[in-house]
């Protein structure tokens, strides 16, 4: 697939992310990896961040500007942990690679942002955490009216691992993004900042 071919097809995914009438239910794009940028600049991020996957070895990736603005959803064939270890070499050898994206997140799944439905993706996903460590929820939202306390009062209820919000062992990460959620249990060092990156090469 192109990139004008891409580009074209996901902003018509964005009008109908757009439109009163639309359904989350008829239409949910599997994406993991949430990427980030400035305000405005989401064209020269979507540019980048298909050069990134291109150079790291997907050829044809989905990419998606969302209506929100700074975010775009990526579909890579790629394993996404693996892919934000790959930006983190390549940061520190050709920082200049990486001038709009600001963060890559990897999402191990995906559902409608609905708080049961995040509750059975999370306590499915937790099964890695071993019973003696430790975890924290971060959530982001973006144009959602759910609120953070009930997703987080929710989805713990069943967990028996120990809360840590300074220094966890693991983050279990859930990104909205309007009517739908990508969800990850990951470590606190598997998030890519090239902010981050670049000032500790």
């Amino acid at each position: 697939m192109t990139k004008e071919r891409i580009r074209n097809s996901y902003y018509r995914i964005n009008r109908y992310h757009k439109s009163e009438d639309s359904s989350v239910s008829e239409h949910i794009m599997n994406f993991n990896l949430l990427v980030t940028t400035f305000r405005n600049r989401e064209d020269d991020a979507f540019d980048e961040i298909l050069q990134l996957l291109d150079v790291i070895g997907d050829k044809d990736p989905s990419i998606e500007v969302s209506s929100v603005s700074g975010i775009i959803l990526v579909d890579t064939s790629l394993d996404p942990f693996q892919f934000v270890e790959e930006c983190k070499e390549m940061v520190r050898k050709e920082p200049w690679k990486f001038r709009y994206v600001l963060r890559i997140i990897p999402l191990e799944m995906n559902c409608k942002a609905e708080v049961t439905e995040i509750h059975d993706i999370v306590n499915q996903l937790c099964r890695k955490i071993d019973a003696q460590e430790t975890y924290r929820v971060l959530i982001e939202k973006r144009h959602s009216r759910l609120h953070s306390n009930e997703i987080i009062s929710t989805v713990t209820s069943k967990l028996k691992m120990k809360v840590n919000l300074d220094n966890p062992n693991w983050i279990i990460l859930i990104q909205i993004v309007r009517m739908v959620a990508g969800i990850s249990i990951l470590r606190p060092n598997q998030i890519f900042s090239s902010v981050k990156e670049k000032i500790s090469s």
